[in-house]
């Protein structure tokens, strides 16, 4: 790759996320190090009418597992259901849920 062109592409990978065999969310996945040395791996997915899905951990397998329980929490466990509540602490408003 020439010097002009170099950055030019940023490769992104796709992920998916699985609530049923009927509700799959897609998204991406990020690999990065942390600040001590250690791969890291990053996804952030779109969940419909329920929003952004993010999650990390320290392999792809991990996060895979991880992203599935949540998405099926909040298909069907109604982990979104409760919107929460806004408080007055220390004189700021602080979103509690």
């Amino acid at each position: 790759m020439s010097k002009e062109n170099k950055g030019r592409f940023e490769v992104t990978e796709m992920f998916t996320a699985k609530a049923c065999k009927n509700k799959i969310f897609g998204g991406i996945i990020t690999r990065m190090v942390d600040d001590n040395g250690n791969p890291v791996v990053f996804s952030r997915l779109l969940m419909d009418d329920d929003g952004l899905l993010c999650a990390r951990a320290e392999n792809q397998k991990i996060l895979g597992k991880n992203l599935d329980e949540m998405c099926r929490m909040i298909c069907y466990e109604g982990l979104h259901d409760d919107r929460g509540v806004t408080k007055k602490i220390f004189g700021a408003d602080l979103f509690l849920n």
